[in-house]
């Protein structure tokens, strides 16, 4: 009964609590894409840009400011025959200052979202769009919800 209670806690406390990470106050990134995934198209690469560009762009969010976060997309793959498994990962790193006596300044990760997708070789390229964009679309909700 305890656990069972303790269950419906930590589900109510997911719902009604706010995300783990914090885009408050994000007014400018920069964009910056890791790719490690060897058959990926390098147009993708150019269209991951271009849409990361967008969705800023289009939210208000500055880019290609001077001492900016950045907004990176990492991409990674598990290669097994016909299928590629897919690591996707969207990460906000940035400068920030502690709250210690000290008040050091830092680099953090202030968000991250992830994918893990498993996909067949002829479709990699539209997969990985296709996960950005959900991505992209999770960020833009926790940058939505952080500006309320």
């Amino acid at each position: 009964m305890i656990r069972l209670l303790s269950l419906l806690l930590i589900c109510n406390l997911h719902l009604l609590g706010g995300g783990f990470w914090t885009l408050t106050g994000l007014t400018k990134a920069n964009i910056y894409v890791a790719n490690k995934i060897a058959y990926l198209n390098p147009q993708t690469i150019l269209k991951a840009k271009e849409t990361m560009l967008e969705v800023l762009e289009k939210n208000a969010i500055k880019t290609q400011e001077q001492d900016s976060p950045t907004l990176m997309l990492e991409l990674e793959d598990i290669e097994n025959d016909e299928s590629h498994y897919v690591y996707i990962k969207l990460a906000l790193g940035e400068e920030v200052q502690t709250f210690r006596k000290t008040k050091d300044q830092t680099f953090a990760i202030t968000y991250m979202g992830t994918d893990f997708i498993d996909v067949d070789a002829s479709d990699l390229d539209a997969a990985v769009l296709e996960s950005l964009n959900s991505l992209l679309l999770d960020f833009i909700e926790q940058f939505e919800d952080d500006k309320n």
